[in-house]
């Protein structure tokens, strides 16, 4: 879904790493603040990133998760808004930090870039739509299958696939509570569609995760 310096030209992926500065993030730190001014466009080079919303005193919901790559927050920063979540570091990270008159810029240089950011925030969209429905109308079996397939889309495609990230997390993805998804994923586990390997789920039935994600 997302804009990556991976599926850029040469020209244009040395293009934004000149335009930016690298700065390094320790593992729960944060990176920008929700209702902070969007003034820089961030692009993921190392470690993973996850976006939250917090509704209320200890209690989040995670609205997106960027590897290496890829950018995110680029529609408050294309016209000028506000972050409209918070950004911190899952593990070890690095990011490209692009200020936003330069990144305009480069938007009214380069078509390459034009139309992938266009791309990307067409399939932001369908993907919230998406997620929407599934939080409204699905049951928390639906929900965390939904957010497996989600997260088996930024990890290789060779299967089984394992997924590399805590219960909490999927937990936040999902919309539910931590002991609930604990049990969904113990269902899971029951029904052959995943297994527990120390602690971590690996997917090997996509083709039954799907079923059960579009039932």
């Amino acid at each position: 879904m997302n804009a990556s310096l991976d599926t850029f030209s040469p020209e244009l992926r040395e293009m934004l790493l000149k335009s930016g500065r690298k700065r390094s993030f320790g593992e729960g730190q944060e990176i920008l603040a929700g209702g902070e001014k969007a003034d820089l466009l961030p692009i993921v080079l190392s470690g993973r990133i996850k976006m939250l919303h917090f509704l209320e005193p200890g209690k989040e919901v995670i609205i997106g998760i960027f590897g290496p790559g890829e950018m995110f927050a680029v529609p408050p920063v294309f016209d000028g808004g506000v972050y409209p979540a918070t950004a911190i570091a899952m593990e070890e990270s690095q990011l490209l930090l692009i200020e936003r008159t330069r990144f305009l810029e480069l938007l009214r240089q380069s078509s390459e870039l034009s139309f992938a950011v266009i791309s990307w925030m067409s399939a932001m969209l369908r993907d919230k739509t998406a997620t929407i429905q599934n939080l409204a109308t699905a049951s928390p079996d639906h929900r965390v299958a939904n957010v497996l397939l989600k997260l088996i889309e930024k990890e290789p495609r060779d299967h089984p696939v394992r997924i590399n990230l805590r219960r909490q997390d999927i937990a936040r993805m999902a919309g539910l509570t931590t002991e609930t998804t604990i049990r969904v994923i113990r269902r899971l586990a029951t029904g052959g569609l995943v297994t527990i390997d120390h602690g971590k789920i690996i997917v090997g039935d996509l083709t039954g995760l799907k079923r059960l994600a579009e039932s």
